[in-house]
């Protein structure tokens, strides 16, 4: 009595066209998302930086002064982040471009 039955499985291998930017706007459309992700990761690597110095500071106003400064440049990099979308939201509705987000 034969328990183990053989299994055949294929395997196919897609081949991916090479990137091609025929348009100003295919280009934006996948640019634009990665660098906002990218941007967003960033500012949260560095709110917890941020967080972590004004947690090990042990009341050093020196460092405390500096981990508020890693803080507020987060949320101002965030800002950025933010309004660069909102522009570009704005600039795709004005000139009728359709963006992926």
């Amino acid at each position: 009595m034969n328990i183990i039955r053989p299994v055949y499985a294929e395997v196919l291998i897609t081949q991916y066209p090479i990137a091609r930017f025929s348009t100003i706007s295919s280009f934006t459309n996948i640019i634009i998302p990665l660098m906002m992700i990218l941007g967003g990761f960033m500012c949260l690597a560095m709110l917890l930086l941020g967080a972590y110095r004004y947690l090990s500071s042990q009341g050093n106003p020196e460092k405390i002064s500096k981990a508020q400064g890693v803080i507020i440049y987060a949320v101002i990099g965030l800002l950025i982040i933010v309004s660069s979308f909102v522009l570009t939201k704005i600039i795709g509705f004005v000139f009728n471009v359709k963006m992926p987000l």
